[in-house]
């Protein structure tokens, strides 16, 4: 309790003085923030071991954060043969917390604490015309023209991201583990059509023990608006690249050498919403990888097509993955993730992984859900047995 006040006190200490600097004071708002996140995973995985092993992962997570923000608003209106009104807000947030880990089954010496500490500056603009204010979001509910932009920095959990990066890029027993992007979030979105977003994660610092690695992402999607005011083209396009470097340690032992991987998947799809399904989604694009070892050799580049189909209709869902092309992530075998982020079934030249689930539960604070996955290769074929409670309280991500 005495760590609670003191940090409340420091939080409230920084926002007011932050606050009185400003020109205008009396035109920000001030409020507490907080929130707890709690998940529950039960992963059995079981089947062909060429990729993945055989293992059962089972733990809870709870994170408690707790923060401050202050904004402010301004207000301009202009009249040209109608009335527009523009109004643009500044938001800071300051929030810290910490996530903890308990495997379940194997003792409390085996738990992980995460600490969570990050600062997000946004600046949104809302422009709205009086005589026609019929622009469209993506979730069909009629809105004015906006853009917001939004840059956070520390350690910032992944949950605030637009877009979760794709299983070549980020598998899903990375995200149980590695709960916070490492550095830099920036987002930028406009009318629910355009997003874009980079991160920078720094996952290790260079040492006598450890290897400096980083990976810088992009993510893109843009949707477009169809000739009728009220509905939302169902195409799209957008891509993923991303930026990754693996360097020696320092002093580096004898023949280590500095890796580096880059990717970039461009793709088209089709999103028809709720036409159709509860959720119909296509999309398929070229993946290619370019991966070097300069301790080794030169560049070694390979590409395929990576193509996904979403369905959902009340409660049964499928996910369909399929990859062909030249095998990914060569130097997995030897540095494995530390290097690779991604699915290590994309190792193989031909892979496909079938997702059934059922989203039993799914709203604003809870989401409760039971998967079947199957992961097909030439090699063989593994099956995923999994359910995952996941309850987020608070307004933190407000």
């Amino acid at each position: 309790m005495n760590l609670l006040r003191t940090f409340t006190i420091l939080l409230s200490a920084f926002c007011f003085s932050a606050i009185s600097a400003q020109e205008q004071e009396k035109e920000y708002n001030f409020d507490f923030i907080w929130g707890v996140d709690a998940e529950t995973v039960f992963d059995n995985r079981e089947g062909d071991q060429t990729y993945s092993p055989q293992q059962t992962i089972f733990f809870s997570s709870l994170s408690p954060s707790l923060g401050v923000k202050f904004w402010k608003s301004e207000k301009e209106i202009e009249k040209n043969n109608g009335i527009k009104e523009k109004r643009s807000f500044d938001f800071h947030k300051l929030v810290a917390g910490t996530h903890y880990l308990q495997p379940i089954g194997i003792g409390y010496k085996e738990n992980k604490f995460v600490p969570t500490a990050y600062y997000t500056f946004s600046h949104m603009v809302i422009k709205e015309e009086k005589r026609d204010s019929s622009i469209i979001r993506i979730d069909g509910k009629t809105s004015s023209e906006f853009k917001v932009w939004r840059v956070s920095f520390g350690m910032i959990p992944r949950r605030l991201m637009f877009q979760r990066l794709p299983e070549i890029l980020w598998s899903d027993s990375m995200d149980y583990y590695n709960p916070n992007i490492r550095g830099i979030l920036l987002q930028c979105t406009k009318n629910n059509l355009v997003f874009h977003e980079i991160s920078l994660d720094w996952r290790s610092l260079q040492s006598a023990e450890q290897r400096e690695a980083f990976n810088v992402n992009y993510n893109f999607v843009k949707r477009f608006r169809s000739g009728l005011p009220s509905t939302i083209d169902p195409f799209f396009i957008g891509g993923n690249a991303q930026l990754n470097h693996l360097a020696k340690r320092n002093p580096a032992p004898e023949g280590e050498g500095v890796n580096d991987d880059m990717f970039a998947y461009p793709y088209v799809g089709l999103d028809f919403g709720e036409k159709i399904f509860d959720v119909f989604c296509i999309k398929a694009g070229y993946a290619v990888s370019f991966d070097r070892c300069r301790a080794i050799g030169d560049w070694e580049v390979d590409g395929g097509l990576l193509a996904e189909l979403h369905l959902l209709w009340k409660k049964i869902g499928i996910k369909e993955t399929l990859y062909a092309g030249n095998k990914q992530f060569p130097l997995y075998p030897m540095y494995g993730s530390l290097l690779n982020m991604g699915d290590p079934h994309y190792q193989s030249s031909v892979y496909a992984k079938t997702s059934i689930y059922s989203p039993i539960v799914n709203n604003k604070h809870v989401s409760f859900g039971a998967y079947l996955d199957f992961h097909t290769t030439k090699e063989g074929t593994s099956c995923y047995q999994r359910v995952v409670l996941n309850v987020n309280l608070g307004n933190v991500d407000n």
